[in-house]
């Protein structure tokens, strides 16, 4: 879990952050001066007509009493008396530390009348600092409407008619290319530097964001709970996942809990400036670090799955990815099942590549389902049929059949017969003749006509041969041989009369006791 990233201010004291944000002015002026920056502004909000001038009037510094009225979206509506005869005034909802409620009645700073929306704008007493040259300090926060842009920043107008200048850098927390969306807006600003005498101002959003970040940040984590679905916006998309900013807090959406499905990388989900809803996984109140999921605030597709999709299933689904040990199959949106490299094919393989691809489409058999563990074990050969059922009808005995050389060993070779059926040609089955190894016979591609000599269905085994049947060979196979009776032992005869010759004895029934004792 990736470290809660917070502002600069919360690790360096105000002269560090002061010298780096008058490095960073200088660098947005970039030798010019504001003065000159103000003049070059590229795109000013003259007025159209008449209308449109009343409708820019300022009013001169001024505390006006009013009533809330209404409470709509960020807006506050306020009833006001003796401005100029108008009425209605509005302020923005974030100039309050809570909202407050309708009927109550406050004092407001009148900021200008806009003749078209026939609304004074006001500020809050109190919520900002008073824009006179007198009462102006540096640190103060102000309120200021942007009025035109140029290369290097905004120029914007505070109450009582001061110009002010802001470098593009200090306008967010975060880099922002396009100056141009700012113009119209009011913002409030941290004053980071005055020159009374040259009547110049430069302002920094980025300084009062962070000084509000930080408010936010300590409130956040005293609130903060493991399980709590929160709105968040994503500040930043990198490698591993995105962070996202839950109003002065920081949390890390990794990749792997950002969808149910598989992603291959965060921006194909997320985006810069995008507002998701995430559940708070992890807290490490220590550390300041927030781990986050997207996927944990959605609907679980992995709920009921039991009930959906059972073992023996026949099934549909699309290869997502592969891995040495198998394929991802999502079946579901969501929702994806293991399919091991060995429940590919009936045939042997060397890796998942050599038989699929991902992208393709399978028909597959569900092996078994693990709802608590979200896993589900598939195999597309059982979803083809076992090429052994009904091998010994198929292939009868004695008959001849056409296969192909898968591969060579010392005592002989297999071949394939079909997609997952192999059977094994000795190599005293190869040729009439004596032969020393196989490759004299057969090389692994080559396609022989081969004669079954036996099929076992049960064990899997196919026994066949090169060599042609013999005319004498049975038709069935032979019986097993009766056992021969021990034969009765021979009474050993003594030697009769040798003179002249053997007389009547066999020397072959003799003893060897008896042949030793013969003289020639």
């Amino acid at each position: 879990m990736a470290e809660n990233t917070t502002t600069n201010s919360q690790a360096q004291n105000p002269q560090q952050l002061d010298a780096e944000l008058e490095k960073e002015i200088s660098e947005a002026l970039g030798g010019s001066s504001v003065e000159q920056l103000m003049q070059e502004a590229q795109t000013p909000a003259p007025a159209k007509d008449s209308a449109d001038a009343d409708a820019g009037k300022r009013f001169e510094y001024e505390i006006k009493r009013g009533r809330i009225s209404v409470i709509r979206d960020d807006d506050v509506f306020v009833e006001l008396t003796g401005v100029d005869g108008k009425n209605q005034g509005v302020v923005s909802l974030r100039q309050f530390d809570r909202p407050p409620r309708v009927g109550s009645i406050m004092d407001f700073v009148v900021e200008r009348f806009d003749e078209a929306e026939g609304l004074v704008h006001l500020s809050r007493e109190g919520a900002v600092s008073r824009s006179t040259w007198e009462q102006l300090q540096r640190g103060a926060v102000v309120e200021a409407r942007v009025v035109a842009h140029n290369k290097g920043g905004l120029e914007l107008e505070m109450i009582g008619g001061i110009r002010a200048f802001m470098p593009a850098s200090q306008i967010e927390l975060f880099h922002v290319d396009n100056l141009e969306q700012f113009v119209g807006q009011k913002f409030a600003a941290a004053v980071q530097e005055i020159d009374r005498k040259g009547k110049k101002v430069v302002l920094s959003r980025r300084r009062f964001l962070e000084q509000e970040r930080e408010v936010q940040r300590k409130k956040m984590w005293e609130t903060l709970e493991v399980g709590q679905s929160l709105e968040g916006t994503v500040r930043s998309v990198v490698e591993f996942g995105a962070f996202v900013d839950l109003g002065g807090v920081d949390g890390l959406l990794h990749i792997s809990d950002m969808s149910y499905q598989h992603v291959g990388k965060p921006a194909d989900v997320v985006q810069v400036g995008q507002k998701v809803t995430v559940k708070v996984l992890k807290l490490d109140h220590e550390s300041h670090k927030v781990r986050l999921g997207l996927k944990q605030a959605m609907p679980d597709p992995w709920q009921g799955i039991a009930d959906r999709i059972r073992s023996g299933d026949p099934i549909t689904g699309r290869v997502v990815r592969i891995a040495d040990f198998g394929a991802f199959v999502e079946i579901e949106p969501g929702v994806e099942g293991l399919l091991p490299l060995m429940e590919i094919s009936w045939k042997r393989i060397g890796k998942v590549g050599d038989a699929i691809q991902e992208g393709s489409v399978l028909r597959l058999k569900v092996l078994s389902v693990d709802a608590e563990k979200h896993r589900i074990s598939l195999s597309l050969k059982q979803a083809q049929g076992d090429p052994w059922v009904g091998a010994s009808v198929k292939l009868a005995r004695g008959s001849q059949i056409d296969a192909t050389v898968v591969r060579l060993v010392d005592f002989g070779a297999f071949v394939e017969v079909e997609a997952g059926l192999e059977g094994l040609v000795h190599i005293s089955e190869l040729a009439d003749r004596r032969i020393n190894t196989v490759d004299e016979v057969l090389k692994v591609g080559d396609v022989k006509s081969f004669r079954v000599i036996e099929v076992d269905e049960d064990n899997r085994r196919l026994r066949l041969s090169l060599k042609a049947p013999r005319a004498d060979a049975p038709a069935e196979p032979a019986k097993a041989a009766t056992p021969v009776a021990a034969a009765k032992p021979v009474a050993r005869q003594k030697p009769g009369n040798l003179k002249g010759g053997m007389g009547k004895s066999n020397a072959l029934g003799m003893g060897l006791g008896d042949l030793k004792n013969l003289k020639f």
